[in-house]
């Protein structure tokens, strides 16, 4: 009779941990899927110019910094502002556009002004785009924050009537938030014939050729105009989210084949 009652608490106790296991097994899963805790990402950003001679070094430290973290989640983005140009030098690749972007962060950020070069992290932290220390610190700190919004699938398509057509399904909290698309050129490399660096020639990494804002859905299609054939595997395309607070809280990448 003893080892009868022996048996029974023990199956009892053993189906009541057996159970418990398995509902917060469940609760794990649900809350995963419910808060979206992705892997953390940096998107660095930053504003260069041809005609700026102080620009050099930072182009030359965003191009250090993607060659030393192709195994990191970081996203590298060269703008080229406009504002220089009118001391000697066109730079091929600005935008009046890019130097919007770059006056909205000036606002945002409450900094006292646009200058060059300038980077900005995850569109909350700032500084000088030379600055090594600077910036392995923004690094170090986007990369301990996780994201709450990832790419479930992110593929592209080029078609004959020289388009090329991102497609994206996002994950997690992205309810009214805007999704960048930067379509960016790996290396451009240029001769600097006037300007502050005229005889220089000057290598740029991760140039945004096109850039597209649009607001952020599940899941949806963002159109670029292609370059010719023989340039699209110098190109890709970076992806990423952002609130209406310019903090990022989404990245990813792919290239153009």
């Amino acid at each position: 009779m003893k080892y009868k009652i022996i048996c029974f608490l023990f199956l009892f106790f053993s189906t009541i941990t057996i159970i418990s296991f398995k509902k917060s097994t469940i609760y794990q899963t649900q809350s995963k899927t419910t808060w979206g805790i992705f892997e953390p990402v940096a998107v660095v950003e930053l504003f260069t110019s041809q005609g700026c001679s102080s620009c050099p070094p930072a182009d030359k430290l965003l191009a250090q910094t993607i060659k030393n973290n192709s195994n990191k989640k970081i996203f590298a983005l060269s703008f080229h502002v406009d504002y220089w140009n009118r001391l000697g030098w066109i730079d091929p690749f600005s935008n009046a556009a890019f130097s919007k972007r770059q006056n909205d962060y000036v606002i945002t950020l409450n900094t006292n002004g646009a200058y060059t070069p300038q980077i900005v992290v995850n569109g909350v932290t700032e500084f000088v785009g030379s600055s090594k220390t600077s910036l392995n610190k923004a690094l170090h700190d986007a990369l301990h924050i996780k994201s709450v919004v990832d790419f479930s699938s992110l593929s592209t398509k080029i078609l004959d009537n020289k388009q090329v057509i991102i497609s994206y399904t996002l994950q997690g909290k992205f309810a009214d938030c805007k999704i960048n698309a930067a379509l960016i050129s790996k290396t451009e490399t240029t001769i600097i014939k006037r300007g502050e660096n005229g005889g220089s020639t000057l290598t740029n990494t991760n140039v945004v050729k096109q850039f597209i804002t649009e607001k952020a859905n599940g899941s949806g299609e963002i159109t670029f105009t292609t370059l010719p054939a023989t340039t699209l595997q110098n190109h890709a395309v970076i992806i990423y989210i952002q609130q209406n607070d310019f903090k990022i809280i989404g990245a990813a990448m792919v290239e153009l084949k």
